[in-house]
């Protein structure tokens, strides 16, 4: 099969890149004729041979005779794919990713039948959505397996602003296990993927979840380890604080703008913290997100901590008769 590609695109560049030279002959026409009936019998046979061997032939490029048509008519349903896209309420990032991709496979110099068809399904896949959303969208790329690695980094990102935004370990363990359970559940519509030479996106990211919770699991087991050691809890007495994880990022953060706490070793810093206090709907508070949790603050957070600042200026100067003191 792919001797015949070959052969068929030899005769290709004979009928348009040397026309110049057989053109001057007087048999032109009988000579153009010619390789247009070996062309048209190259694409028979290996017409032909598909069927004996179907996937081998998805694999092998498709000629160069063949290709002009087959890129009209992707470019035709891109063309509509795009649009159709463009109308969905779908986060930008991943409309912009998915188009991209498809678009450079569309756009491959040796494009073969696999190719097409994916493209195709795919496409024809979202185009008879009506509505999509970013989760949905999501979902249907799984089906299709849609393994571009630039899809991976963007699921990536949002398990990662997910469990960033989750303050306990506990529920982060929990939402990886459901994410997990999500990907396992999927049934795999499509039997092609994308990139045929990269792992499944399934398996990409069940390896990464399972990564996760590996670590999420032995952090959990480190915190309990270190409560049941009598000498460590003498020295790392755990203490709960009357705040929110979200509050609580805030009000490190505000020591640390102040210079109350150094700037020094920030990392560290909100690892003592996580590992030292725990609120009353998180036991287990994860560092990465407390230190999150300190800069993307809400406006309802800031407001609640600031009522608590009030607070303890208003301690002080009932306390400390400060009211009245210059400067106070």
């Amino acid at each position: 099969m792919k001797q015949l590609v070959k052969i068929s695109d030899t005769v290709h560049h004979y009928l348009w890149r040397l026309a110049p030279c057989w053109k001057r002959s007087l048999s032109a026409p009988q000579i153009k004729s010619f390789y247009l009936f070996a062309l048209n019998f190259l694409e028979a046979v290996l017409e032909e041979l598909g069927r004996l061997a179907p996937e081998i032939l998805m694999q092998i490029p498709v000629t160069q005779y063949s290709q002009p048509n087959l890129i009209v008519e992707l470019k035709g349903r891109y063309k509509f794919f795009e649009l159709h896209l463009d109308q969905l309420d779908i986060d930008d990032d991943l409309k912009n990713l998915v188009k991209k991709g498809l678009n450079q496979l569309i756009q491959k110099r040796e494009i073969n039948l696999m190719n097409v068809e994916y493209s195709r399904n795919l496409m024809t896949a979202v185009t008879a959505k009506e509505k999509l959303d970013t989760a949905t969208f999501r979902r249907l790329l799984f089906l299709y397996g849609f393994n571009l690695p630039e899809f991976f980094l963007y699921c990536i990102s949002s398990y990662k602003d997910v469990m960033e935004n989750t303050p306990g370990l506990h529920e982060q363990l929990e939402m990886l296990m459901t994410e997990q359970d999500k990907l396992d559940s999927l049934l795999v519509n499509c039997k092609i993927q994308m990139l045929t030479d990269v792992a499944s996106i399934n398996k990409q990211l069940r390896g990464f979840l399972s990564e996760k919770k590996q670590y999420v699991k032995q952090m959990l087991k480190l915190r309990r380890a270190m409560l049941k050691d009598d000498q460590l809890a003498k020295s790392m007495i755990r203490l709960k604080i009357n705040m929110s994880v979200a509050q609580f990022g805030l009000f490190i953060r505000v020591q640390i703008e102040k210079g109350l706490l150094l700037k020094e070793n920030i990392g560290e810093l909100f690892n003592f913290f996580a590992a030292h206090f725990y609120t009353h709907q998180t036991m287990f508070i994860s560092a990465e997100s407390l230190r999150k949790k300190s800069t993307d603050v809400e406006f309802s957070t800031a407001q609640k901590l600031k009522a608590h600042l009030i607070a303890m200026l208003n301690w002080l100067n009932e306390n400390y008769n400060l009211s009245n003191y210059k400067g106070s």
